[in-house]
């Protein structure tokens, strides 16, 4: 799955998303609430694209008051190329604070497409109770529909600051193509990990200037962060 921009409107974009590889792989995770969840991927290095979604159910058109028997679910687009499938299901592993006794929307779950990423995803699961010993009550489900969460659910820590918002429309026009892209996936990704008092784990995995933004924006995302971005490490 590929965002498509008009040839007309690429040349305006954000340097970060004309960067955008051609082909892009998706992986499914449910990690409790995907509020939380969708920043701990969105600034992973070779991480392009995250949505919020349902699935797992059989319930029809699941809505975030009333999700029926599917789980909250985060898609994450990446390319294959520098980032693998297995490299994400330890990153789910590490991050999905899975519980036992958590309401049926919010059980970590890993959606997989193949009978080779059922393998991969169990191989995950074993190691990871192997080392820590821990029971991390995971489930994997092969892929059902994925139903989009509702527009307003998308990059919930971006649309609390309403300047950087309204920065984003001026560039993309659509309030669709802007939670597509990568620089919302980004500056969510900062927020959330930010709120999450994560950040200082984390890194930007490329240089900020290529987020293209505005001083006025630049100073609105440093003081939301609390930190010089200078003083952020890169990897």
């Amino acid at each position: 799955m590929t965002l498509m921009f008009e040839s007309a409107a690429v040349d305006s974009l954000p340097r970060i998303d004309r960067m955008m590889p051609l082909r892009l792989d998706s992986a499914f995770f449910g990690m409790g609430c995907f509020f939380e969840s969708e920043p701990r991927f969105g600034i992973a290095k070779g991480v392009w694209r995250t949505a919020l979604g349902y699935s797992g159910g059989r319930y029809e058109n699941p809505s975030y008051e009333d999700p029926g028997d599917h789980a909250e679910v985060v898609m994450v687009e990446y390319d294959p190329l520098v980032l693998s499938y297995g490299q994400l299901l330890d990153m789910f592993l590490n991050r999905c604070g899975c519980r036992k006794n958590a309401p049926s929307q919010c059980i970590s779950r890993i959606f997989v497409k193949s009978e080779s990423e059922k393998r991969l995803a169990q191989a995950a699961i074993e190691r990871y109770e192997l080392r820590f010993g821990d029971n991390n009550y995971v489930k994997i489900a092969m892929r059902k529909a994925f139903y989009r969460a509702e527009q307003w659910c998308q990059k919930h820590f971006l649309r609390m600051i309403p300047s950087l918002m309204s920065e984003l429309m001026r560039i993309y026009s659509d309030e669709n193509r802007l939670i597509q892209s990568t620089l919302a996936t980004r500056l969510n990704a900062i927020l959330g990990q930010r709120s999450l008092r994560l950040f200082s784990e984390s890194f930007l995995p490329e240089d900020f200037e290529l987020y293209d933004l505005s001083d006025n924006a630049t100073g609105i995302l440093k003081n939301a962060m609390e930190l010089p971005i200078g003083e952020i490490s890169r990897n």
